[in-house]
């Protein structure tokens, strides 16, 4: 699997097929022939190779280009993957951006004012977009998931009542229980307050990313220089990475620490049905 860093080239031309193959063939040679020579003459090139290959140019274009190759399929699954689960509409619109993002790569390619170099580094951008909006789309689905199956007024009716608890009970025991389960009724409200809030950022960064590159779209063959390109999307990262960290904080919200009052909220059993969950697309 391709690396976040800088290539290891060193390791690159150790694990390179070629080199690979030759060390085996003089390993299989010297032992077929009895000459060892031949094996200590491989292990010269071999160090020769280790010490001039790792710094030759076009042999880091191959390493970096096979490692961008690597990147691209496991983002590609990573985002099917994600895809996979979300309702059809939100499947739809990531599935449109994506086919917007190849339109752009190739009015790019054929707009004479963006180099190649250049044109490969803000089409990496593009990619993270949509990779992304796929995130996005998958915290506001489960966050979505996650309000669906909470009852508002149920929980604000509990904490009242531990609240009438605290002030009425005589026993000591019972008021010290009560303020616990408040406590842990005030966490989970709350919780619900902080992911309402995620989804509407999330929500919000979706449209502008759907708009932006839209935008981009239209202006992908009339753009004179490429730092228009450039300006419009580091601006465009910027504020999809400030709310896409915030889908590992919301995770966090609904997935970290227990989430039921810790005591029975009265004398009387109280439960509530599961409420069923949505149905993804297949």
């Amino acid at each position: 699997m391709a690396s976040d860093g800088p290539p290891n080239f060193l390791k690159a031309a150790f694990l390179n097929v070629y080199n690979l193959s030759l060390l085996a063939g003089a390993a299989v040679a010297a032992a077929a022939t009895g000459d060892w020579l031949i094996l200590a003459g491989a292990g010269a090139v071999e160090a020769l190779w280790l010490v001039l290959g790792p710094d030759l140019k076009p042999f880091q274009r191959t390493v970096r280009e096979a490692e961008r190759r690597e990147r691209d399929k496991a983002d590609r699954e990573r985002a099917d993957k994600l895809m996979a689960e979300l309702p059809e509409r939100e499947w739809q619109r990531a599935k449109a951006l994506d086919e917007l993002r190849r339109e752009i790569e190739r009015d790019m390619a054929n707009n004479p004012s963006f180099q190649a170099i250049l044109l490969a580094t803000e089409l990496e951008k593009l990619k993270h977009l949509h990779m992304s909006f796929v995130k996005l789309a998958y915290g506001c689905r489960r966050a979505e998931s996650y309000l669906q199956a909470v009852d508002l007024r149920e929980l604000e009716r509990q904490l009242k009542a531990q609240e009438v608890l605290q002030e009425k009970m005589g026993d000591e025991s019972v008021r010290s229980l009560a303020s616990k389960n408040a406590a842990v009724l005030k966490k989970r409200l709350e919780t619900i307050q902080e992911i309402e809030k995620f989804l509407a950022r999330a929500r919000g960064q979706m449209n502008l990313i759907e708009n932006s590159v839209r935008l981009l779209r239209d202006q992908a063959l009339t753009m004179t220089s490429p730092d228009q390109l450039t300006e419009q999307l580091d601006d465009l990262l910027t504020g999809v990475d400030a709310v896409a960290a915030t889908v590992k904080e919301s995770e966090a919200l609904m997935t970290g620490g227990a989430m039921e009052p810790i005591a029975p909220i009265s004398g009387e059993a109280e439960s509530t049905g599961p409420r069923s969950q949505e149905k993804l697309r297949g």
